[in-house]
């Protein structure tokens, strides 16, 4: 029975690894600038998840704003950007994995949801 045992928590401990949510999420390319529209970038450091929100302006001009307040429940994960005012966002995975939709609601502008993709991870 304790041979049995063993592996079943060894394969547990590697599944949980790392979070779904790391990775670099792209909205659809903005044709005028080549770029992705929105790009939410999430890190994993001592086990904490961090990042940041990148939006391309339509002169190509990009603003970083750092994740703030980011909390997960399940298959979503929520957070908050600050640039001129305070910005709530969601993050909505669905079945497989590398694909969600990104929620964002800022006071005085128009609510967005949009289809993301999560970027595949390049070797260094």
């Amino acid at each position: 029975m304790r041979l049995s045992v063993a592996p079943v928590l060894l394969l547990a401990t590697l599944a949980v690894g790392q979070s779904p949510f790391v990775g670099m999420w792209q909205t659809s390319t903005n044709r005028v600038v080549d770029k992705p529209a929105t790009t939410v970038v999430i890190v994993e450091l001592e086990k904490r998840l961090g990042g940041a929100v990148v939006l391309v302006n339509s002169d190509g001009n990009e603003v970083k704003l750092p994740i703030l307040n980011l909390k997960i429940t399940e298959n979503v994960m929520e957070f908050e950007t600050r640039s001129t005012g305070l910005c709530f966002w969601s993050l909505r995975l669905q079945s497989k994995g590398n694909r969600g939709l990104l929620h964002r609601g800022c006071p005085g502008v128009t609510m967005l949801d949009e289809p993301v993709e999560k970027r595949p991870q390049t070797q260094q």
